[in-house]
């Protein structure tokens, strides 16, 4: 029986070891019960809640990411489908994204930015600074 080339396993596992720990480490990483993580260019997102579970690690995790936010209808009542924009201060758009439910957590980079929330024909806006964390609500008073 032929031996493994001893070095070419070492080599390997340490990619391996490597790779693992490059994500682990990151506050971003997949967190346990969040949906996919999306990433269009240096943004990284993340949206749900659908149900308990994930409506709660959603909760856990927003105070982790630069920009948390949250949608919801009449009575409180969260929605989803909600059309996402984000806008630099200068006007260039650095994310565009539908909300698959009532949380959407975003990684970008410290600054002042608009976000557009549009829910069937009704848009609103809010200014945030990112400098850490930042959060915002959107309410529509439909279902």
């Amino acid at each position: 029986m032929e031996k493994p080339d001893v070095r070419f396993v070492k080599t390997t596992l340490l990619a391996v070891v490597l790779a693992v720990a490059g994500t682990a480490g990151s506050p971003y990483a997949q967190a346990a019960g969040l949906p996919t993580l999306y990433s269009r260019g240096q943004i990284s997102y993340t949206s749900g809640g659908v149900g308990q579970d994930e409506s709660q690690a959603f909760k856990r995790e927003a105070p982790n990411w630069p920009l948390a936010l949250q949608f919801s209808g009449l009575g409180g009542q969260y929605i989803a489908d909600v059309h996402i924009r984000i806008l630099k201060r200068d006007g260039t758009k650095v994310l565009e994204a539908v909300s698959q439910g009532p949380f959407m957590l975003v990684k970008l980079p410290p600054g002042e930015y608009a976000v557009y929330a549009r829910y069937k024909h009704e848009e609103q806006k809010r200014d945030v600074r990112v400098a850490g964390h930042a959060s915002a609500a959107f309410r529509w008073n439909m279902q």
